[in-house]
């Protein structure tokens, strides 16, 4: 039989961490009240394959947000070169990460780690989630701006390049996990509610299937998802069984990313919430700027010279569509139908800005 621990100069240690993780398997895998604990397993794996590597969050009575031998296990690198971690409040890796369950009233933020052994195209993948009673779990990738739900048997593609990684073959800042109250649902049938980065500003834009004794609707921006300010109001539709579309512009967004919210009042003064919008907004000192974020037919330029070419390349180097800019620094960029969701390069006479296409 294969033994787990390594030669004997580093046996002591590296078994000591060996047989802690198995036992804190056993646990996490174990029935009776164990089984009953939130819990998350996300693996790591390439797009053709099936070597991957796992990373355990769960939350226990007794745990910390920091490293506690009884709850966590430490990361140390995977033999397939793959490596998925989350990081305690301390900034340690670690492959199994246990928390306070009082962190899932609040929206909670767990940041991963990822490495790779060689650029390409990689999964996360959702093995295991359970007992997140009225908690949404959600995967961010920072670097394309986007939100995914997550449940068992989610997957998310992503490419990792040099460019991404700076050269390392990892990305500590780029994914995390954010655990959300599950939002109370609205006394009216919301069918959709969206923030997107315009050239003018954040539009904001939500419609309803019916209402009933609605009074108005607030929209209101946080700067970390937590703390929220109302921002501006629309009178409602009262009681209505009509589909009614409502429309408010954010024009002057902080730079950098926002997080917006309806708060929908009815006439008797109660109030609901929805789910939270997260939207990037450039700096004017930035440079290039591009909307809307993200893009999907087509996207506006600003912040280019006069006159100067624009020209749009996928990861592999391929133009993928060119335009020029006109007297006032704007290019628009018409992408081509079918063009594969991702991030792409934009170069304007020695500028660049990534665009990220869904």
């Amino acid at each position: 039989m294969t033994s787990i621990c390594p030669p004997p100069a580093t046996r002591r240690a590296h078994c000591g961490a060996a047989y802690l993780l198995l036992a804190l398997l056993l646990v996490l895998l174990g029935g009776g009240a164990q089984a009953q604990r939130p819990q998350l397993r996300l693996e790591l794996l390439p797009s053709s394959g099936v070597d991957s590597d796992p990373t355990y969050i769960y939350f226990e009575p007794g745990a910390t947000t920091g490293f506690d031998g009884s709850f966590d296990a430490p990361k140390f690198p995977s033999s397939s070169g793959l490596n998925l971690a989350s990081f305690e409040a301390g900034g340690q890796q670690l492959s199994i990460n246990g928390l306070p369950p009082a962190l899932l009233s609040a929206p909670f933020t767990v940041s991963l780690f990822v490495g790779v052994p060689q650029y390409g195209a990689y999964l996360l993948q959702v093995g295991q989630l359970a007992n997140f009673v009225a908690v949404e779990v959600v995967l961010v990738d920072n670097l394309l701006n986007s939100s995914t739900p997550l449940a068992v048997g989610t997957s998310y593609p992503f490419d990792l390049t040099a460019a991404n990684t700076a050269s390392t073959g990892a990305t500590s800042n780029r994914f995390e996990l954010q655990f959300r109250p599950a939002a109370t649902p609205l006394p009216v049938t919301l069918t959709s509610f969206s923030a997107v980065a315009q050239p003018q500003g954040v539009q904001l834009s939500w419609g309803t299937a019916s209402e009933w004794q609605s009074h108005y609707f607030a929209v209101e921006r946080s700067a970390d998802g937590r703390l929220f300010t109302e921002i501006g109001r629309l009178a409602a539709a009262g009681t209505s069984g009509q589909p009614h579309h409502y429309a408010l512009l954010d024009a002057q967004p902080p730079a950098g990313v926002a997080y917006y919210r309806l708060r929908q009042v009815d006439l008797d003064g109660s109030a609901q919430y929805s789910a939270v919008r997260a939207v990037t907004w450039p700096s004017a000192l930035s440079g290039l700027r591009l909307f809307p974020v993200p893009a999907h037919h087509g996207a506006t330029l600003l912040g280019a010279a006069p006159g100067v070419l624009v020209q749009v390349f996928d990861t592999q180097g391929r133009l993928a569509t060119t335009a020029t800019a006109d007297a006032a620094g704007t290019a628009i960029l018409a992408l081509p139908a079918g063009l594969a969701s991702g991030l792409y390069l934009v170069r304007a006479a020695g500028q660049t800005a990534r665009l990220a296409v869904e």
